[in-house]
């Protein structure tokens, strides 16, 4: 497994030179997130899932996912309550927004390569509720551009997920007992084959080492938050959560642990946001941040 994330830093450290020497712009990032999250990754989701024992007792993953997600933002937003409108929305927005798709699955497929998906993915549901339904909403009531919450937005933003609505549609296939072909997870395997090393490189063309004095230590408050809020509530579940099913508590003490999802950029950006070098640098802190943590929990636990 150590040379499994060796491989994994060269490729993300690829991405980020070919960035410095101008092989790539950053904005090239744009063609690498399209290919990953609606090609390569659906099709990771449709590999896995086809043949995927399933059990509804996995529900409790999406539902615990939603509920941190609701509990530790106003917890973060409290601890900001001296700060402006702009920073509690922005610290609002991060908390528990989690970059599930393009950044563990590619881990998760390697560290737990037969049932990772599986449970991951269901996590993602809840996920998903969270960055496109309750992040938005924070974001809003913060904004001083005055948007109200858009229901329209949040329902089009869930269909448009192209890995959620795959993974949706492919539990209820395997509920159903209806399994595609042969012929056809063979050709979805030479796809999702791909997505490791193009969500790594993705990784790396995003990566940016900016520090913007003025943020930092809002950034450093943060991240304690974030981590911190992660750890206990990780304990707890490991602890005290009735069931049977230790991937179930791995899952969530990993997703937990996971860096702040991209869509708080162009969240950020429609708010009008004053605050986007700060989500900028937790965004890629956190990257680095979780991939050490990624590590030695593997390395200790699996």
């Amino acid at each position: 497994m150590t040379q499994q994330f060796i491989i994994i830093i060269l490729l993300i450290a690829l991405g980020y030179t070919l960035k410095r020497i101008n092989y790539f712009k950053a904005n090239d990032s744009q063609v690498f997130s399209t290919l990953v999250l609606n090609v390569t990754l659906p099709s990771l989701v449709i590999v896995n899932l086809n043949g995927a024992s399933l059990d509804l007792s996995l529900s409790v993953l999406p539902i615990l996912m939603i509920l941190y997600g609701v509990i530790s933002k106003v917890i973060v937003i409290w601890f900001f309550l001296k700060y402006d409108n702009h920073i509690r929305g922005t610290v609002g927005m991060m908390t528990a927004s989690l970059n599930i798709g393009l950044f563990a699955y590619p881990l998760v497929e390697a560290i737990w390569p037969k049932t990772g998906m599986i449970y991951f993915g269901m996590a993602d549901i809840g996920g998903a509720v969270i960055m496109f339904g309750v992040t938005y909403f924070v974001g809003s009531y913060f904004s001083s551009a005055g948007d109200n919450f858009d229901f329209k937005y949040l329902g089009k933003n869930l269909l448009k997920s192209v890995p959620l609505m795959t993974y949706i549609i492919m539990f209820i296939l395997n509920m159903l007992n209806i399994h595609f072909p042969e012929p056809v997870i063979k050709f979805f395997s030479v796809l999702s084959g791909a997505n490791m090393p193009l969500s790594m490189i993705l990784l790396g063309l995003m990566l940016n080492f900016s520090i913007d004095k003025r943020f930092l230590p809002i950034a450093l408050k943060y991240l304690g938050l974030h981590y911190g809020l992660g750890v206990i509530a990780g304990l707890l579940v490991y602890f005290f959560l009735p069931v049977d099913n230790n991937m179930i508590k791995t899952t969530l003490q990993v997703a937990w642990l996971l860096p702040v999802g991209v869509a708080i950029i162009p969240y950020s950006i429609q708010f009008k946001y004053k605050t986007l070098p700060l989500v900028g640098m937790v965004s890629n802190l956190t990257i680095l941040i979780s991939i050490i943590i990624l590590y030695i929990y593997q390395a200790l636990f699996v």
